[in-house]
């Protein structure tokens, strides 16, 4: 079970990682990619993105 602070976290995390992809993939037509998961460890040391 994930602390309101990792869920914050990975929300944060999320959304960034999604606007990065899009503003990098611009140049390419046709890429589509999605963020559509992010898991935090319990220590916030590692983040998983699916």
């Amino acid at each position: 079970m994930e602390t309101t602070r990792q869920n914050k976290i990975s929300r944060l995390l999320q959304k960034e990682l999604s606007e990065i992809f899009l503003l990098q993939t611009k140049a390419m037509p046709g890429i589509l990619i999605s963020v559509s998961a992010v898991r935090i460890s319990p220590d916030i040391s590692i983040a998983r993105v699916y």
